[in-house]
């Protein structure tokens, strides 16, 4: 045996005295204690992605803990790394549970965990003695005889048991951060419609006191829609997540397929009135291409946005351009017939790589919300507005385009710049209330600039908080 590897042993057995004495100085307290590390063999006993791990299970075993209400006293937590590798101890209050109970519930806890036998949950009662099940744990290497069995006998190549750890413990945290960032990616989606919808006031569009132009839907309508979507969304981000092709055009029929689907829950919950199509079209694709990228950890706008041209290539030749039956002509079909470029509506958006969400609403949002800490309706509803009166102003709408023609789209595209030359001046107000008198109007409602400026926050908060960690 090398020098080298006696003072590691040496160190690694201090460790563990020092473990002993802090159990025995809580004895005094005559209280209970629980300490939790990880069964690793060999050394060294910790590295990053056990120490990663030792904190993902601490935290699982808190919650589990606390739901069966055994708290732990904040005040006595030790925690460290040392050569005996990661460790927590601390003492149980205000517990209905004996020494006994609490150990046979740290058992179930270990035994229902997928890796279960890399944790060693101990407790010890008032007396000071370590609480025993008397069952000992199978090896999780060999997965037949009793782990203390192996590690006596030497049954097991050390080298060959933590590669096995390692990669058990890779897929075990990977399958984790799949789980939370496609959760968030939908929470997020879900959380962009609800700003837009509750943003008040707004010029001809639905918000949470006033139904602008539209006489068949209203706030709680949106709420209702929303609430169908928010499901579907971690459904997109999980398809994202784990899509493995080379090509992402690969995607777009089974995309095509949840988008549907979508549809469907959104005029169940709406009794046929559309809501939220253009929202579910462009989150869809952002959610997706989000996920795709942060699987990866190469989230970045720029290949976001080459991510999304790619996949919409010839979007607007292959669904605007085609010759149709007469008759069956949809909005989108005629708006584009009749006003080539300009009628590519937000096809030719998400084809162009949503220009007015990156070039032009997202540069606000930051301005206006990256020096903030907390995000109140003040503060949202600030910039929010200005992110929409940047889209208005710069987004061709065909939906307006279809129903009134070039002359009033340019008018609204106008009074949308006024606003936003004049929101930091006093005259701001009484601009903006013109251009919301304006649509009332002329009963117009840009709806898919708000639809973009919903994606615009979406995808402003997902860099905040999946990519710089806010």
């Amino acid at each position: 045996m090398t020098i080298g590897m006696d003072k590691s042993i040496e160190e690694l057995l201090l460790a563990k005295d020092r473990r002993s004495e802090l159990r025995m100085q809580r004895l005094e307290k005559g209280c209970i204690t629980l300490s939790f590390n990880l069964n690793i063999p060999g050394l060294p006993k910790s590295n990053e992605s056990f120490h990663a791990f030792f904190k993902t299970c601490l935290s699982e075993l808190q919650k589990y803990l606390l739901s069966h209400r055994i708290v732990t006293n904040k005040d006595t937590i030790h925690c460290e790394t040392d050569t005996a590798g990661d460790f927590f101890l601390a003492e149980i209050i205000d517990s209905d549970y004996s020494a006994i109970q609490i150990k046979e519930l740290c058992e179930i806890f270990e035994i229902e965990h997928p890796l279960g036998r890399l944790l060693d949950v101990d407790v010890v009662d008032e007396k000071g003695e370590l609480v025993s099940s008397g069952k000992a744990k199978t090896c999780f290497f060999c997965n037949e005889a009793p782990a203390i069995y192996c590690m006596r006998t030497q049954a097991h190549d050390y080298a060959a048991m933590r590669t096995k750890i390692e990669s058990e413990i890779f897929k075990y945290q990977a399958s984790n951060k799949r789980q939370n960032i496609c959760k968030q990616l939908a929470i997020l989606a879900t959380q962009s419609l609800l700003h837009e919808v509750a943003l008040a006031p707004k010029p001809g569009l639905v918000d949470r006191f006033n139904e602008g132009s539209h006489t068949d839907m209203d706030f709680s309508t949106f709420l209702n829609s929303t609430a169908a979507l928010s499901i579907s969304f971690q459904k997109i981000a999980d398809f994202g997540y784990c899509f493995s092709g080379d090509n992402l055009k690969e995607a777009l029929p089974r995309l095509r397929l949840i988008g549907l689907e979508i549809e469907d829950d959104m005029f169940a919950e709406t009794h046929g009135v559309n809501t939220h199509k253009g929202a579910i079209f462009l989150l869809g694709f952002s959610i997706f291409v989000s996920a795709y990228l942060l699987s990866k950890d190469s989230f970045t706008n720029d290949k976001f946005v080459s991510l999304i041209q790619d996949m919409n290539g010839d979007l607007v030749a292959r669904e605007l351009g085609k010759k149709l039956d007469l008759g069956k002509e949809t909005h989108g079909e005629a708006c584009y017939r009749r006003f080539g470029k300009m009628g590519q509506g937000i096809r030719g958006e998400i084809q162009a790589g949503m220009p007015c969400v990156f070039k032009k609403a997202l540069p606000i949002l930051h301005e206006q919300f990256d020096t903030e800490e907390i995000l109140n309706d003040k503060i949202l509803n600030k910039g929010l507005t200005c992110a929409l009166l940047a889209i208005i102003s710069n987004n061709d709408d065909s939906n307006i385009l279809y129903r009134k023609g070039v002359e009033v789209l340019q008018k609204l595209k106008d009074k949308a710049s006024s606003c936003l030359l004049e929101f930091k001046s006093e005259k701001f107000e009484s601009t903006y209330n013109d251009l919301i008198a304006f649509c009332e109007e002329k009963r117009i409602s840009p709806g898919g600039s708000a639809d973009l400026m919903a994606v615009s926050y979406f995808m402003y908060r997902v860099n905040r908080r999946l990519v710089n960690h806010d």
